[in-house]
């Protein structure tokens, strides 16, 4: 393709308005773009006007499996009067590209899906790649979810996530970098650019602690039972919790990052809250676990409520999403940081991320599966008048494409 196809593809995929549902329109754009280039895809039902679009390359190849994948929705735009173009109007303006999805992920996704393409013109290719584009990302990473269960990851060796993974400047990774927000483990490079990719990235573990009341009127409390209260007293042992997880520290992604993030109690002032409610959510390490820390919770709610009668608390998780890392000696690691010194011209720094990706579905299903997370997307994901540099964009279409070449070599 030419320069100005490929920025088109990209534009008309910002244009679809995918906050959080009708990622149909997204899958239907791909599977339509795949198909005029002679490339096979099947739709894989969420729900209503939700779709993940999945795709093969040489699939009688004998060798290991490359995937390829991206989430077709996007966040709120936030205040979307303020946007100066309209969030899903894109601009080209001074070598950017503004747009809600920009940076994450319709820039990735949409440099993923033209890599997959112009492998499949190349008649010297010959490895297998899967193109997964999935739904929900943003809330919950339902769509990896599905697909994990269903089997989709199973025979993949190595997955690329094109997520968001450069500063928009130098200046912007070394603040990162001193802030602790970027955690630089060894063996790294000790001069390196804004361009930049992840070996690892935490998990997390989101759930709701509900205690559980008596109502009764205000004038008479004693009659009741405040869910306040002992909600407050379990949140005051939880802190007491959260304080030991720091003790835990992992070489690229940190610590334990727990944080209490709702309260919510009462509806009136004068009746005592039979139900109050607090939702926390917490960035795991793979030192200590998921599945490690939700049984701590829950033994700390049985403690509390074999010791007081009149306590009645109650766990409900509502996701847990494992930690990623993969070996900085790792064969996919390896050939990434080839490629993009290649493509750069200077060394770049692999480091560990503090939000997640739909891979923490992926590396459930196949625990061995090796991942980065890669692509030309920046800090302002999530922000009005989000960007990605054109430059950046056009680039992670050669570095797909070399790092599958080399990787399947």
């Amino acid at each position: 393709m030419d320069k100005q196809e490929r920025l088109s593809i990209l534009d008309d995929i910002i244009k679809l308005q995918t906050v959080n549902g009708d990622e149909k329109l997204v899958a239907d754009y791909l599977k339509d773009l795949f198909s005029k280039n002679g490339i096979e895809s099947e739709y894989n039902k969420v729900d209503e006007n939700r779709y993940n679009l999945i795709a093969t390359i040489n699939k009688d190849s004998q060798g290991p499996v490359l995937g390829f994948t991206g989430h077709e929705d996007v966040v709120d735009p936030v205040e979307a009067d303020k946007w100066t173009y309209g969030p899903f109007n894109p601009k080209h303006i001074d070598g950017k590209i503004i747009g809600r999805g920009a940076a994450d992920m319709k820039s990735g996704l949409s440099a993923l899906a033209i890599a997959m393409i112009e492998l499949n013109e190349d008649d010297s290719f010959t490895g297998q790649i899967k193109f997964i584009a999935t739904v929900g990302e943003e809330k919950g990473e339902i769509g990896a979810q599905q697909l994990s269960k269903e089997g989709y990851a199973d025979d993949l060796s190595a997955l690329i996530v094109g997520e968001p993974s450069n500063g928009s400047s130098q200046l912007v990774i070394n603040k990162l970098a001193g802030s602790g927000l970027l955690n630089i483990p060894q063996p790294n490079p000790t001069k390196f650019g804004r361009n930049s990719f992840f070996a690892a990235h935490k998990g997390s573990v989101d759930y709701r602690v509900i205690s559980h009341g008596k109502a009764a009127h205000s004038s008479m409390p004693e009659a009741g039972i405040n869910a306040i209260d002992n909600l407050i007293k379990f949140y005051n042992q939880q802190a007491e919790y959260f304080k030991t997880l720091a003790s835990y520290e992992d070489d690229a992604l940190g610590t334990t990052k727990p944080a209490v993030t709702v309260f919510k109690a009462g509806d009136q002032p004068n009746t005592i809250p039979d139900l109050a409610y607090l939702g926390a959510k917490i960035r795991t390490i793979p030192e200590y676990d998921n599945d490690k820390i939700l049984k701590d919770v829950q033994d700390l709610i049985d403690k509390m409520n074999d010791a007081d009668p009149r306590m009645n608390l109650e766990l409900v998780v509502d996701s847990s999403n494992l930690p990623v890392k993969t070996d900085l000696n790792s064969k996919l690691v390896t050939t990434g940081r080839e490629v993009y010194k290649e493509v750069w011209g200077q060394d770049c720094v692999v480091v560990g991320a503090p939000g997640g990706t739909d891979a923490s579905q992926f590396v459930r299903a196949n625990p061995k599966l090796e991942v980065i997370v890669a692509g030309p997307g920046n800090e302002s994901a999530h922000q009005i008048n989000e960007f990605c540099f054109e430059d950046d964009y056009l680039q992670y279409i050669t570095i797909y494409k070399d790092i599958a070449k080399k990787y399947l070599a």
